[in-house]
């Protein structure tokens, strides 16, 4: 009587299935794609969570008491891209400051960490203006004598008509053309908001160079543009009490949820002069705190319980 050989192939894990269907839904859906793409690192800790919640809830809901309060007044829409592309170019135009300053702040033995931050500011940095700009090369590309005057008055003369009697193979190449069209335009116009959202909401990624970077860069980004806005009184037709309200408390929460964000990296050990990464004096509660809090502290590094006695070995 033979023996059942036991079968030593590999077990399908559950977890490749989700990681499948979650590269699929980051490819499918343009919000995803730019997240994945443009997204900051997220510290490991539970606070560093609660604060990115707090940001990303704090847009959200600014974002819709702008839309509800101003829609009767002019185009919110409008308004809100002009207002993160503004943001976006300031935080270009003035990125090489900070980094200018953190090289000159931090010490000469710290600096050497500081070059894969700007390496991958970077990279993030050309990826997103590649996407931002790509529609403009593309019209400007099919199009034959176009100025940026014709193209804001809709002028713009291009180089081939289509076929609309085309048949056989044209035909074909048109109507593939045409649903590849319908398909890729609205998604990638989505993703191009979503671009300009993750540029305009990092200032430019600055974070990426040293972590005390995001809360300061950011805020005085949003402090400058809303004291740009207030000295030059531009309303866009929205009443004054109306408009001053907003631009108040939107620099009110933004403040505060930069100073308890500086405060979270200053009390984990984040210092200018050290580098981007954590003080060595606080590097090992910081340590135990991650471990403790996603369940793989050991005995040697798991907190005593309250009242229980701790026995040292002879």
């Amino acid at each position: 009587m033979s023996a059942v050989q036991p079968q030593h192939g590999r077990r399908p894990d559950p977890d490749d299935g989700h990681a499948a269907r979650r590269v699929i839904a980051t490819v499918l859906f343009p919000w995803m794609t730019a997240k994945f793409l443009f997204k900051p690192r997220v510290g490991p800790l539970r606070k560093d969570r609660m604060l990115n919640r707090l940001a990303f809830w704090r847009s959200v809901v600014g974002l819709g008491v702008i839309l509800i309060a101003t829609s009767r007044y002019q185009d919110v829409w409008a308004n809100i891209i002009r207002k993160a592309m503004e943001t976006g170019r300031l935080a270009l135009v003035l990125l090489p400051l900070p980094i200018l300053v953190i090289f000159i702040v931090t010490r000469s033995g710290h600096r050497i960490q500081l070059l894969p931050g700007v390496l991958l500011l970077i990279g993030r940095a050309a990826l997103a203006l590649t996407f931002f700009y790509l529609p403009i090369v593309l019209i400007f590309a099919a199009a034959g004598e176009l100025s940026i005057d014709s193209l804001a008055n809709g002028d713009a003369q291009f180089q081939r008509d289509i076929d609309v009697n085309a048949s056989g193979a044209a035909a074909l190449w048109l109507l593939a053309a045409i649903g590849l069209a319908f398909v890729l335009v609205p998604w990638f116009l989505c993703f191009w908001y979503c671009t300009i959202y993750w540029a305009a909401r990092t200032g430019f990624w600055m974070g990426d160079i040293h972590p005390l970077l995001a809360p300061i860069g950011t805020t005085s980004l949003m402090l400058l543009i809303s004291g740009q806005e207030i000295i030059a009184r531009d309303t866009n037709g929205v009443p004054d009490w109306l408009w001053l309200m907003l631009n108040l408390c939107g620099a009110a929460t933004a403040l505060v949820l930069a100073i308890f964000e500086y405060r979270h990296l200053r009390s984990t050990g984040y210092r200018f002069r050290n580098g981007p990464e954590p003080a060595a004096t606080d590097s090992d509660s910081r340590t135990a705190d991650v471990e403790v809090e996603i369940g793989t502290a050991g005995p040697a590094t798991a907190p005593p319980i309250a009242g229980t006695p701790i026995r040292l070995h002879e």
